[in-house]
């Protein structure tokens, strides 16, 4: 594979018209350049620092991969700024990383480059006097302190100069980017505290479209009254009634200024976009034209397709498809035969963590920040085919078969998360990389593999929890041996398959000597240790699936079924003496020891259960006891 770096690009979320603009320059000159895109995005910006949204950013943290050469910061898509000085901690953390800021003046020593908005706005404003002879037009721009509003009413003063307009101080009102000053305006002018104009020029859509509305509530007519255009085509402007005349801005010719700059700084190389443009001008009613039929045609196309696609999700009903499957196989298998949702994509790999599923006695022990080293291609389909997934490291940030040798590609990485989890991250490839981008419906997508594998998890880690408390509830807490409750679990089938093969039972009660002499002389925890070393001779004995149970303070017993022999018995005792010969003989403890034995071995075509066959081996082990305490005195 052709080492070819990567254009990053940072933007708060890729789901509009205006970043699908961006992205398509930065797309375009990338690869003219021979540069792949990477699109790190998130879908929530908020001030509210959540778990949820923190697990989001950390799609961020994949920044730091060596195959980066330059990234574009898309400052206006980050608008809570506690996320955007976040994301910018995190870069500046990154030595000698090559960024600019995309329509901004830069921040944080990282040069800006800005959006042509002059001549594109002056377009409007032509418009204005060209097309209707309006003279005395306003212009309606942003806060002072933002250098965008002086960008924007410069355009609007080359104008109205060009065409030897008169402007007076008050013709320049400074406001926001939002309604509250375009609401104030449509006041002022109804109660005439300011002389009418015939047209108003607003800093954006936003605004232009509040003072439509304004107008009109106040008796006030556009465009017979007052005409009023915006600036940057958004939705509201196309769909409002009336439509508002108003201009895209530049915003692909700026994403491949920005790709310039940043191969500049890589590289030396001093390179060009290959033209410029002013953006494109779309006609409105609302300054007394008709509405531009074929551009709200082609948009409202666009815009019912995604809201197809996102219906289709819903649909589906994709989260509770998801949440059904009881595997990691079967939770893939869904994913592949559903894929279709994501419209014209080729290429889809699902990444998780190496140990994005791992048990851990406590659970809030998680990634928080960051990846693995090592991260598992768990799902991978590319134009239709499926492939097996593979290991890779994260530091080469692209799954195996994403990139393509012969040419650059463009792809989008989301993070796949449960609040702050971090489970692991889904890329994108789409057919045409320099037009498709994730539609609205793909927040769903990616919401619902956070949901479904954390439950996935937990159904996993639920189990496990399950089974080791039943081991716990069979077992013995001090030796490890079943329990009464596990020979009662258990000895029914061994008995039944006993019977069942033809073969013989082995059942073995044995019993520790002299634990009262021992607690009492030398303490309880001396009586436990001596019990433990019976245990531990006892399983040496037990090398044919037999069942090893201490069924009460002293007491033991083994069985099982299998072609024993005669001389099992003298095995046996055999082992278990000498497991305590060699402990009693380097333990230095003030006392041995000893255990006493009875063995049962036969065919159990006459017994009905095994409880008959304990007892005779019961009464052996005592007969055996009694015996050794004689010997012994």
């Amino acid at each position: 594979m052709k080492n070819r770096k990567t254009i990053a690009v940072i933007v708060g979320t890729t789901d509009g018209f205006f970043h699908s603009k961006c992205l398509a320059g930065i797309i375009r000159q990338a690869k003219q350049l021979d540069y792949n895109v990477a699109v790190f995005s998130v879908f929530t910006i908020s001030d509210d620092r959540t778990k949820h949204q923190h697990g989001e950013e950390n799609i961020y943290t994949l920044l730091r991969s060596d195959c980066i050469a330059g990234a574009v910061f898309v400052d206006y898509s980050f608008w809570a700024d506690t996320v955007r000085q976040k994301v910018l901690d995190l870069i500046c953390s990154i030595p000698n990383f090559n960024m600019v800021f995309f329509d901004n003046e830069g921040a944080r020593g990282f040069e800006g480059i800005f959006t042509n908005d002059r001549a594109g706005f002056a377009q409007v404003v032509d418009h204005l006097i060209e097309k209707h002879g309006y003279k005395k037009i306003y212009c309606l721009t942003g806060q002072k302190e933002y250098p965008i509003s002086h960008i924007r009413a410069s355009g609007y003063l080359d104008s109205m100069k060009r065409h030897g307009l008169e402007v007076k101080d008050n013709y320049v009102i400074y406001g926001d980017f939002w309604t509250m000053r375009a609401t104030k305006l449509a006041q002022e002018i109804a109660d005439k505290e300011i002389e009418w104009p015939e047209a108003v020029v607003c800093v954006n859509d936003k605004s232009a479209v509040t003072l439509v509305d304004e107008l009109l509530h106040r008796g006030i007519r556009v465009p017979e009254d007052i005409a009023v255009a915006g600036y940057d085509l958004g939705q509201e402007s196309i769909t409002n009634d009336p439509s508002v005349t108003s201009c895209t801005r530049p915003d692909m010719y700026t994403g491949e200024r920005c790709v310039c700059v940043l191969h500049k700084n890589a590289t030396g190389e001093e390179v060009f976009p290959e033209a410029a443009d002013e953006g494109i001008f779309v006609s409105g009613e609302s300054c007394g034209c008709h509405r531009d039929v074929a551009f709200a045609h082609d948009y409202n196309y666009i815009k019912r397709l995604e809201q197809d696609s996102e219906n289709e999700f819903r649909l589906v009903y994709m989260q509770e498809s998801l949440m059904a499957t009881d595997t990691l196989d079967e939770f893939t298998r869904w994913l592949y035969s559903h894929i279709y949702l994501i419209r014209n994509a080729s290429c889809v790999a699902l990444c998780l963590n190496k140990d994005w599923n791992l048990f851990v006695e406590d659970d809030n022990a998680y990634i928080r920040d960051g990846y693995q080293k090592e991260m598992s291609e768990v799902l991978f389909w590319e134009d239709g085919g499926e492939s097996p997934g593979t290991s890779f490291d994260v530091s080469d940030l692209y799954p195996p078969g994403m990139l393509l040798e012969d040419r650059p590609v463009a792809c989008f990485f989301n993070a796949v998360h449960f609040e702050d989890r971090c489970l692991g991250y889904q890329v994108l490839r789409f057919a045409n990389d320099e037009t498709d981008y994730p539609e609205s419906g793909y927040h769903t997508w990616i919401s619902s593999l956070g949901v479904s594998l954390e439950y996935l998890r937990m159904q996993g880690r639920m189990q496990l929890m399950y089974n080791r408390a039943f081991a716990n509830s069979i077992r013995d807490g001090m030796t490890g041996l079943y329990n009464r409750q596990g020979y009662e679990m258990y000895s029914k089938d061994v008995f039944r398959a006993a019977k069942e093969r033809g073969t013989r039972l082995l059942v073995v009660v044995a019993d520790l000597d002299n634990l009262k002499y021992i607690n009492d002389s030398f303490g309880h925890s001396e009586g436990d240790n001596a019990i433990t070393v019976a245990a531990r001779a006892l399983q040496t004995c037990c090398g044919n699936g037999e069942y090893c149970v201490r069924s009460g303070g002293d007491e033991f017993i083994i069985f099982g079924t299998y072609d024993y022999d005669n001389a099992i018995p003298i095995f046996y005792r055999s082992r278990i003496d000498g497991y305590l010969a060699r402990y009693n003989s380097s333990s230095e403890k003030p006392y041995n020891v000893g255990m006493s034995t009875g063995f049962f071995i036969d065919y159990v075509d006459d017994y009905e259960n095994i409880d008959k066959c304990l007892k005779i081996a019961d009464e052996r082990m005592y007969a055996n006891k009694l015996a050794r305490k004689k010997g012994r005195i």
